[in-house]
């Protein structure tokens, strides 16, 4: 199967789910529980979407969103406010390190969160050019501080330690 390019000319995306959507081709073919995912999350929002089947293969392929429909747009939106959820951590409360495990306590937009991270090397990482920090716990769950430098001094002790 070739890879579909979706535009406002060859189909629309329904949400159906917390993360899925269907897509409906101008030729009336549907793909049901397809998983809308950005290719550069942190830098490319609106631009090069993959749509998985649940085989994760690549059935269509959205160039960018200006391209779509209105509420194909929405759609998958929706999907990805839900899905690249990412907490902001606004303060850094204590950092353990035990083992090379790290045990970190950290306020962030939704509350106080406990998690480990198992390597800092490569579950840490400053964004070249940017003060934005984005961390991955043991769980895979993902944590941004959008400005490091707007922490506050204890804070940015404790997370300049790590970087």
């Amino acid at each position: 199967m070739e890879r579909i390019y979706v535009d406002r000319y060859t189909g629309t995306i329904e949400r159906t789910d917390l993360y899925l959507v269907k897509l409906t081709l101008k030729d009336g073919t549907v793909y049901e529980d397809l998983e809308p995912r950005m290719l550069f999350p942190f830098t490319k929002h609106d631009e090069y979407i993959s749509l998985l089947d649940n085989r994760e293969k690549e059935v269509g392929f959205v160039r960018a969103l200006e391209e779509l429909n209105d509420e194909s747009v929405e759609a998958l939106r929706e999907c990805f406010r839900e899905y690249y959820m990412i907490p902001k951590i606004k303060r850094l409360i204590a950092c353990e390190d035990k083992f090379g495990n790290l045990k970190w306590k950290v306020e962030t937009d939704r509350g106080v969160v406990s998690f480990r991270i198992r390597n800092r090397h490569s579950d840490i990482k400053k964004l070249w050019g940017t003060n934005r920090v984005i961390i991955r716990d043991s769980n895979d769950n993902r944590y941004e501080i959008p400005d490091c430098t707007a922490m506050d001094a204890h804070s940015n002790r404790l997370l300049f330690s790590y970087l």
